[in-house]
This record gives C-alpha cells, sequence and structure tokens, in this order.
C-alpha cells in the first residue's frame, strides 16, 4: 500500500511541478478561451439570460475552449514527436503554442456587425501560421514538414470550437424559441 502512495506522490510531484513550468501557456489559454467565449455575449444577453447566467456560460465556454486547444495542442506535440523525431518538453511546447494563439485574443471582434466573419477567419489563419512558423523555428523542421505537422491539430481545434460554438447557439436559439412561444 506504501508503494502505491509513494507512487502517487511522485507522480503529483512531477505534476505539480510540469503545471509550474507551463503556467505561462495555461494562462495564455484561458485567456484565448475567454476571449473566445465574449465573442458571444451580445447573443447572451439576446436570449434574456441574466447576469449571473451569462457569467456561468461565458467561464464554462471559456474553460471549454481553453481545454479544446490543449488537446490540440497535445496533437501537435504527439505528432511532433512521432513524425519528427524531435524531443519535446511539454511545458516549454505550450507556452511557444499558447503564444502562437494570441491573435485569438483579439476573437471579441468577431462579433461585430457585417465584418465579424472576416475578422474571425483572419484569426484562425494566423493562429495557425504562426504555429507553423513556431515549429518551423524552434525545431528546425523545414516549412512543409512543419505543416504537415501543425495542420492535424489545427483541424482538430477548428471541429471543437465549432462544435462547442454549435451546440451554444442552438441551446440559445432553442431557448428563445420556448421564450416566444409562451403567451
Amino acid at each position: 500500500m506504501s508503494i502505491i502512495l509513494s507512487d502517487l506522490e511522485r507522480g503529483l510531484d512531477s505534476l505539480g511541478a510540469w503545471l509550474i513550468h507551463a503556467d505561462l501557456g495555461l494562462g495564455l489559454l484561458l485567456v484565448v478561451g475567454l476571449s473566445m467565449s465574449l465573442s458571444h455575449v451580445f447573443a447572451l444577453l439576446a436570449n434574456r439570460l441574466n447576469a449571473r447566467q451569462i457569467l456561468l456560460r461565458l467561464l464554462l465556454d471559456a474553460l471549454i475552449l481553453a481545454a479544446a486547444f490543449l488537446l490540440s495542442t497535445s496533437l501537435d506535440m504527439v505528432l511532433l514527436t512521432l513524425f519528427a523525431s524531435q524531443p519535446v518538453h511539454p511545458s516549454l511546447f505550450i507556452n511557444g503554442i499558447a503564444a502562437c494563439l494570441l491573435p485569438a485574443c483579439f476573437y471579441i471582434a468577431v462579433a461585430a456587425p457585417y465584418v465579424g466573419e472576416t475578422i474571425g477567419l483572419v484569426i484562425w489563419v494566423l493562429m495557425h501560421l504562426n504555429v507553423i512558423t513556431f515549429l518551423h523555428v524552434r525545431f528546425a523542421l523545414p516549412w512543409e514538414e512543419a505543416l504537415v505537422l501543425a495542420s492535424p491539430g489545427y483541424l482538430f481545434a477548428v471541429l471543437l470550437v465549432w462544435l462547442l460554438f454549435r451546440q451554444s447557439w442552438r441551446r440559445g436559439y432553442t431557448m428563445l424559441a420556448s421564450e416566444l412561444a409562451e403567451p
């Protein structure tokens, strides 16, 4: 029993040390998630939610978006380790990739009328180009290889964000429709 506890303690110690080293990257992922969730604040207001409900949905969406970007970053890290045979330290990789996602801090501008979709597209393209450049510069990969290794993580992040936003919009429209249907 004490062997299991000592193994668990060592595992938690290494996890704690990793979290301390990756604090910048994880913090940036939360900021990116919060900015992306703030782009839907007008839809939440239109659904006549109170301030507490809006805050709860924004924070929950921000955490889910940060987790989605962490999963896509992990996918990039695994692909880099497997196919490029590059040694990757997880905390340094997450810190570097999170810095590449900084254009998403301006994702709140997607709520702008008429030009919001264009701004969103530009932000997504900038994030992908930043990750490709990071892999090229930090790991001395050729541009083509960096593009091939960064694309699955990018597509995975786009899919996860699309699924979250689709579910969020559907929930909002359903709630608004049910309120309008009541006499």
